[in-house]
């Protein structure tokens, strides 16, 4: 076991160059076909060119909010892979655990954002698809309180044979003591998650999937349903109830998570945590106070942002402002407002990084009283109390 952790975050895994072309349009539109029409030219914007992938996303933006990190992930020596260097030596300095891979091809994703249509993307998996246990640098995982992995769903030798080389990484990374943080993605293949998620879910201290993903993985044939009732512009999160969000949460505990955040997109982020015994096994990167943090249910509204531009990387980003709270000793409450304040920021810009002015920007903003969205929960048990609605397994105590 490593006894000097001289770094306190490692982002590590799906790492990507996000090319998010502007379009020009006012107003919001009705249909894709409205602006995507075969034989037309279509006038654009600059063409936002950056890293991406929740390596970049949410690894650059915990090191933005004042966090000692690095990266760890795998990309090809083609120009898009060169880009990808220069853009971190330019912007951020040179991360140890990148790795370059002759011959491989650079991961990257086309972000389609229309004004008013749910942002899609063309996405190449790339180097992405061959990261495993050795492209790891548990050097630098052994040196680092806490590990974020991200999106294992978008990597195909992670997820092959019932996920093992995800297993084996997570296994190693607890046996170096260090805190395990597991983010998902949705799924390009039709596999078992569930069995999947039953190997992974033990070695993750913190889950921090999407609702929409997690319903998927754990609840296929009743996701399907729902989706084929889908209203105009529904998404399959306006369909997921309190009640089932909450239970996915208790799934997430009984597999072995100590800490279960839920991103629910414009309604927020839905918390459930476990009981002292299982906080004190989460490694070097632990809850300050067990009492605040032991059997909490918390779901805590999105911010109101100031304009709405896109929601590229706004998950990533809500998990820099969590992970962020968490390793300075935050409290629950208060990761909770980091989360949705850095959000709630990201989505008033087109990338994932942009809106990041530091954990001090974050900090003033929710001291001057930034209010949240208007949020109703009528499910039986729940009450709001104080900024936050408060679910009926919450035991533990409120912040001082």
């Amino acid at each position: 076991m490593a006894t000097t952790r001289d770094l306190e975050i490692v982002a590590a895994g799906h790492t990507c160059l996000d090319l998010i072309p502007a379009f020009l349009i006012d107003g919001k539109v009705d249909k894709m076909t409205d602006v995507l029409v075969p034989g037309k030219m279509i006038n654009m914007g600059e063409c936002v060119v950056v890293g991406g992938g929740p390596v970049t996303n949410a690894g650059v933006s915990i090191r933005r909010l004042g966090i000692k990190t690095e990266l760890i992930g795998k990309i090809g020596d083609d120009d898009f892979g060169k880009q990808i260097l220069q853009w971190y030596e330019e912007h951020e300095g040179h991360f140890q655990g990148i790795r370059t891979v002759k011959g491989e091809s650079t991961s990257y994703t086309i972000a389609i954002c229309i004004p008013g249509i749910d942002r899609f993307y063309l996405h190449h998996c790339g180097a992405n698809d061959t990261f495993g246990y050795d492209d790891v640098d548990f050097g630098l995982v052994g040196r680092s309180k806490l590990m974020l992995f991200g999106y294992p769903p978008w990597m195909a030798r992670l997820y092959a044979n019932k996920g093992r080389e995800l297993t084996e990484i997570l296994k190693k990374t607890k046996e170096l003591g260090t805190t395990t943080a597991l983010d998902m993605s949705w799924p390009p293949v039709d596999l078992d998650w569930r069995a999947i998620l039953e190997d992974w879910v033990p070695l993750s201290d913190i889950m921090v999937p999407s609702a929409e993903e997690l319903f998927y993985f754990l609840h296929k044939d009743e996701f399907l349903e729902k989706k084929a009732r889908l209203g105009p512009k529904e998404s399959p999160l306006d369909q997921i109830t309190v009640k089932e969000i909450a239970s996915l949460g208790a799934d997430l505990l009984k597999m072995g998570a100590a800490i279960a955040m839920v991103k629910c997109g414009h309604r927020g982020l839905y918390v459930r945590t476990a009981g002292k015994a299982r906080l004190q096994k989460m490694g070097a990167a632990g809850c300050a106070d067990l009492d605040n943090w032991a059997e909490r249910e918390l779901w805590f509204p999105v911010y109101q942002e100031e304009r709405f531009v896109g929601a590229l990387g706004s998950g990533d980003s809500a998990i820099a402002g969590f992970l962020s709270a968490f390793v300075r000793n935050h409290s629950i409450e208060s990761c909770l407002r980091y989360a949705n304040a850095a959000g709630s920021m990201n989505v008033t810009v087109p990338d994932g990084l942009t809106w990041n002015k530091g954990f001090d920007d974050l900090t003033r903003r929710i001291q001057a009283g930034w209010k949240t969205k208007d949020l109703q929960i009528d499910e039986p048990g729940w009450k709001k109390e104080r900024e936050f609605w408060v679910g009926p397994e919450n035991r533990g105590k409120w912040e001082s």
